[in-house]
């Protein structure tokens, strides 16, 4: 036994500690296989730090400079691991295979039994995939070139069903390919360009989420790939908005017009922290109001997000109306506060959007700040869902539609439109 496998020993072992001490890690399953599964041979001239102490995603190919795929983080391969929770002997289909090592993970706990199938849309990755599930003596698992849209039918119906690529919508083929009624799906879904990772279940004729959690994954390929993730507005960047996985509202040249002009500054009426903006302000916009993007940019773009590891980056949520052709921008009143009053921006002729946009924010002050760790997605199938509840709100995408809802929460009140 040489020093290097001894010292992937050790960082395999100081990983899980970590892991656990931070509350990403409770299965003893899945802490099993990370001490197991030497990382390192799926990430092939990666130094040992970087493939055991990384908290950031290891992009392993580029496309003209855009990244397509990358090795998670491996707290977020813990986390969406518990989210999933496979067992001893379940078939379970993969799709975004990257390195190959979520899939080694996978097998060493359904085991023997088990079954995985992942799958990539690239050639070069399902082959370096191969290569590193070989060197790791996992050639039970089978690696397919495959539009992941489609899953792979030849072995459903699987017990569970994980993507590792971001999608807006929930595949019919994942739907028909989920085992009844045990199945569990778990997915970086993008809601109005705001991605949260899902874990849902079978239920009857639609599935109903059991956690959800902040995440950002690159888009899934193919078939249900999602639209423009980055718009430039300008000729050199410097305005950029991401999120924008539908028709764009406006054109981009009268949306850059608008933020160029002089802006309108009206209070928000509530006050909050960045973290009640990240865990459930911001869910609650996009699930409520359609049209709702992320704009970056330099001084003259409010830094709502306050991104200290993103130097120069700033960002805040834009909202727009097509029909009335008007926008308005999410801000700290005080930008040096850490948090505190919000308030609205908006240019000339965007007083009624600005308007609802003060009308969320008050309503959810007033439903007691619900957050995401208490709302609830039903998924049903276009055309097959039920009326809408007090208090649900939808977002509609080409084969789903979903259903939120906040449960536990005083938004399960009347809401009035202003």
């Amino acid at each position: 036994m040489d020093g290097t496998h001894d010292e992937s020993r050790l960082q395999r072992r100081a990983l899980v500690e970590t892991l656990k001490r931070d509350g990403h890690l409770r299965s003893p399953r899945v802490a099993e296989a990370l001490l197991t599964v030497p990382r390192e041979l799926f990430l092939p001239g990666v130094p040992l730090d970087d493939v055991y102490c990384s908290s950031e995603a290891i992009v392993t190919k580029r496309v003209d400079g855009v990244s397509v795929s990358s090795a998670s983080a491996p707290e977020v391969i813990a986390l969406m691991l518990e989210q999933l929770e496979p067992r001893p002997g379940d078939r379970v289909l993969e799709i975004g295979a990257g390195t190959g090592y979520n899939a080694a993970l996978l097998a060493h706990i359904v085991g023997e039994r088990g079954h995985v199938v992942t799958l990539d849309i690239d050639e070069d990755l399902v082959t370096s995939a191969r290569d590193h599930l070989h060197a790791a003596g996992l050639d039970q698992v089978q690696v397919v070139q495959a539009d992941g849209a489609l899953g792979y039918p030849d072995l459903h119906a699987y017990d569970r069903i994980i993507l590792t690529v971001a999608a807006n919508d929930i595949a019919p083929a994942w739907r028909q390919q989920l085992a009844r009624p045990h199945g569990r799906l778990v997915m970086p879904l993008g809601l109005r360009g705001l991605q949260r990772c899902v874990a849902f279940v079978a239920e009857r004729d639609f599935l109903v989420s059991r956690s959800l959690r902040n995440c950002s994954f690159i888009p899934l390929r193919g078939l249900l790939s999602i639209g423009w993730p980055r718009v430039a507005l300008d000729a050199e960047g410097a305005l950029v908005l991401s999120g924008a996985d539908e028709p764009m509202p406006m054109p981009l040249d009268v949306i850059g017009a608008l933020l160029s002009g002089r802006f309108r500054v009206l209070p928000g009426g509530i006050a909050a922290s960045p973290e009640e903006l990240r865990d459930g302000l911001h869910l609650w916009l996009v699930a409520h109001q359609p049209h709702v993007y992320t704009l970056w940019g330099g001084p003259k773009v409010p830094d709502l997000f306050r991104l200290p590891e993103r130097t120069g980056a700033r960002g805040t949520l834009c909202i727009m109306n097509g029909a009335q052709s008007s926008l308005a921008l999410l801000a700290w009143t005080d930008e040096s506060a850490r948090g505190g009053d919000l308030c609205v921006l908006t240019p000339g002729g965007g007083e009624s959007l600005a308007a609802r946009v003060q009308h969320l924010l008050r309503e959810w002050d007033g439903l007691g700040r619900p957050i995401d760790a208490q709302a609830e997605i039903r998924a049903y199938s276009r055309g097959n869902s039920p009326a809408l509840a007090v208090g649900e709100a939808t977002v509609d995408q080409r084969w789903t539609r979903f259903v939120l809802s906040w449960p536990g929460s005083a938004a399960t009140s009347s809401r009035q439109q202003p």
